[in-house]
This record gives C-alpha cells, structure tokens and sequence, in this order.
C-alpha cells in the first residue's frame, strides 16, 4: 500500500471513527501495510469492523479483517482435489496454490459440498463413457433403468423443482424426501417436453 493508499484508508476510516489524518499517519500506514493493496476486500474489513464494536482500528486489525474475509471465500469455494496421477508433488503443491489463490480472490464461485463433490452433467458423461468403454450399456450396468425410461421417460432430464432437484434417471422426491414411485413432478414432465421429448 502506498502512502497514497494509505492516506485513502485513513480518510475512509475517519468516516466511521473521525480520527484526524496527517501525513505522518499516511507514511505510518503504508510502511504496516506494505504487501497489502488498497482493495475491496481492506474496505469491506473496515466497514466490518465498525459494523460491529466500537473498537479504534489499527493497520493489525485491518489486516486480519481482511484475511478473515479472504479465507472465508476460500471455504465457501469447497476446493476438492480430484488429483492427477502423473503430476509430481511440486507440480501438484503448484496448482493448488494457484486454485486456493483464485478462491481468495472471489474467482471461485461459493457452492455446496455436494456440488462440488458432484458435478451432475460431468458425472453422466463419465457413466456413459465408461458403459462403453466396457462395452456394456448403461441399461445393462444399472438394471431397472430401461423400465423406469419406458414407464417415465420424464425421467430423462433433471427434476427442475426446488425441493426435489433429482439427477436424470432418479425418482422425483417430495418435500420430506419420500420417493415418490408413481409419478413425477409437472414440471419436470414441462422440462422434458420443452427438450423435445426425447433424450
């Protein structure tokens, strides 16, 4: 942070605290918060901080304020590792630094555990691929499937509902998670006529 930065930071602060700046404070700031830009995520600590107590600021404060924000994306992110055999150890310490760094930044959308473990359309292509690389078909891999698609061929796409949000080929569910086995929800049967009907 330059002590131009800094100066920004100090008037920005003064908002909330109405401290006097002067030049030394500027030069003061700058030289603690050297490897620190003056970014959205320093703004966002600061106003965090005032949000909640009363506590004068210091260069230390902002500091962890804004780590704690940079950290927070990188567990909302939910980085999982699938690993790849033939990296070595620097190369996989290399990407990993790379992928941790760009959720810090806010390039790794938030998302659920269970997204990021199971990425739905990616999944499928792999079931499919594997099938015939096996040479079997996926009827043949996961029995009941070929009934299930000639009795409900709604079963094809995704189930759009909130609630429900079942995987192609799955039974939709009800709200408490009870399957339901003799239909499937109006609008995933919409979804499925709007995609042609067939899959």
């Amino acid at each position: 942070m330059t002590p131009a930065d800094a100066a920004q930071l100090l008037a920005y602060i003064a908002a909330f605290d109405r401290r006097t700046i002067g030049e030394a404070d500027a030069h003061a700031w700058s030289e603690a918060l050297a490897d620190i830009p003056l970014d959205g995520d320093v703004r966002a600590a600061v106003a965090a901080h005032y949000g909640t107590t009363d506590q004068w600021l210091t260069p230390a404060l902002v500091r962890a304020g804004r780590q704690r924000i940079r950290n927070a994306r990188v567990d909302a992110a939910v980085l999982v590792d699938s690993g790849r055999p033939d990296e070595t150890g620097a190369e996989w310490a290399g990407r990993r630094r790379l992928e941790v760094r760009a959720a810090v930044d806010g390039a790794v959308p938030a998302r659920t555990p269970v997204a990021a473990l199971d990425p739905a359309p990616a999944g499928r292509r792999g079931a499919q691929e594997f099938a015939q690389q096996v040479g079997r078909s996926l009827d043949d891999l996961f029995p009941g499937r070929a009934q299930r698609r000639a009795e409900r061929p709604e079963l094809a796409v995704d189930c759009p509902v909130g609630t429900c949000r079942a995987r192609a080929w799955r039974r939709c569910r009800t709200p408490s998670g009870r399957e339901i086995r003799t239909d499937v929800h109006a609008s995933r049967r919409d979804a499925y006529q709007a995609q042609g009907g067939t899959r």
